[in-house]
């Protein structure tokens, strides 16, 4: 079972005393109910990403939920997010980081890859944005996205954050991320590449399997990963 932070587990909370289900909050947010959920059953660091938190806020404001409760498990303030508030009330005790929406040299997160056969469909929209690996610095078109399962551990385990190259070309035996023609993705370690098929390899269960190249829409580099605990 996958331990979430407190910050995670905050939202969950937050959510539920608005009497709002994660597809309520979901639909409101207009995104997945899939990469919502991460955000309060996988998510691992100390603060939930400011971005989604400023959409958030006015979501459970409407069911009383003050915005300086919301933008604490962001590390921040309704004030220094530039986000209007309502009366003051009690903000949960975790330090505070300055706001940064400065999205000129950070690196956006799409919505998460999933490592297991069928995939997860990915909004080309950043759910949040992060700093740039130096690996990325100058890379345009470079992006991150999360794992969702257990199908290539030990290399990649569920809630780790995937650095994508866009143009690199991958070489056998690379870690890639395939968007198929349905816009759903694969993390895999690529086995081979032909103009009829894709061979790609996943580590748990052991297995190999072919993808028919007319269902492959891109294949992206996967140049690294940061630990998602």
């Amino acid at each position: 079972m996958v331990e979430t932070s407190a910050a995670a587990r905050a939202l969950k909370a937050l959510r539920e005393e608005a009497g709002l289900s994660m597809r309520q909050t979901a639909d409101a947010l207009a995104v997945s109910l899939t990469s919502y959920q991460h955000y309060e059953d996988r998510y691992k660091r100390a603060f939930l990403p400011l971005e989604l938190m400023l959409k958030v806020a006015p979501v459970l404001a409407r069911r009383g939920i003050d915005p300086a409760r919301v933008m604490a498990l962001a590390g921040t303030t309704p004030q220094a997010a530039g986000l209007d508030r309502g009366p003051a009330a009690a903000v949960p005790a975790l330090a505070t980081r300055p706001a940064r929406l400065d999205r000129d040299d950070r690196l956006p997160v799409y919505g998460s890859a999933q490592a297991g056969p069928d995939g997860q469909t990915i909004a080309f929209d950043p759910i949040e944005w992060i700093d740039r690996p130096e690996a990325l610095r100058e890379v345009r078109g470079a992006f991150a996205m999360y794992v969702m399962n257990d199908s290539m551990e030990p290399k990649y385990e569920q809630g780790d954050m995937l650095y994508v190259h866009p143009s690199r070309t991958p070489r056998r035996m690379s870690h890639v991320v395939i968007v198929k023609s349905d816009d759903t993705a694969l993390v895999k370690r690529l086995v081979r590449a032909d103009p009829e098929e894709i061979v790609v390899r996943q580590y748990n269960p052991p297995a190999e399997y072919a993808i028919a190249r007319r269902e492959v829409k891109a294949i992206y580099l996967v140049l690294g990963s940061m630990d998602g605990r």
